[in-house]
C-alpha cells in the first residue's frame, strides 16, 4: 500500500564523525537514521521560519513605534493650533475685531503662541498623572 505523503530521497555527504553521531542518536531514540534526519531537518526549517517571523515582527514593532511618535507629534500640533485659534477668537470677540493693525495682530499672535504652549504643558501634566 503506497504512502499517502511520499517522501523524496535526498542525499548528503557528511563527515564520518557526523555519520557516527547520527547513527548513535538513531539507536538511542530507537528510530531509523532517515526518520531521525527528517525530524532534525524539519526542526531546523521550523526554527528558521520562526526566526524570519520574529524579524518581521521586530521590523513591524519599530515601524509602529515610529508611527506612534509621529501621531503623538500630530496631536501636540493639533492642541497647539486649537489653543491658538481659541485665543485669537476670544481676543477678537473681546475687542470686536477692531484691532486690525499689524502691531496688535503681531502681539495677539505672540500671545496666542504663549497661550498654546501653556495649554500643551497642562495637557502633558494631566496625561502624566
Amino acid at each position: 500500500m503506497p504512502r499517502k505523503k511520499p517522501h523524496i530521497t535526498v542525499t548528503a555527504v557528511v563527515s564520518p564523525a557526523i555519520a557516527e553521531e547520527l547513527d548513535r542518536l538513531a539507536k538511542a531514540n530507537k528510530v531509523t537514521r532517515s526518520s531521525l534526519i527528517r525530524s532534525l531537518l524539519e526542526e531546523k526549517l521550523t526554527e528558521r521560519a520562526n526566526e524570519r517571523q520574529e524579524d518581521a515582527y521586530d521590523r513591524l514593532e519599530k515601524r509602529l513605534a515610529g508611527i506612534e511618535n509621529r501621531f503623538g507629534g500630530l496631536i501636540v500640533k493639533a492642541v497647539k493650533m486649537s489653543a491658538q485659534s481659541l485665543y485669537l477668537t476670544s481676543i477678537g470677540l473681546q475687542y470686536g475685531h477692531q484691532r486690525q493693525e499689524k502691531k496688535f495682530l503681531d502681539k495677539h499672535w505672540d500671545d496666542a503662541i504663549t497661550f498654546a504652549g501653556k495649554q500643551v504643558e497642562s495637557k502633558k501634566k494631566q496625561g502624566s498623572q
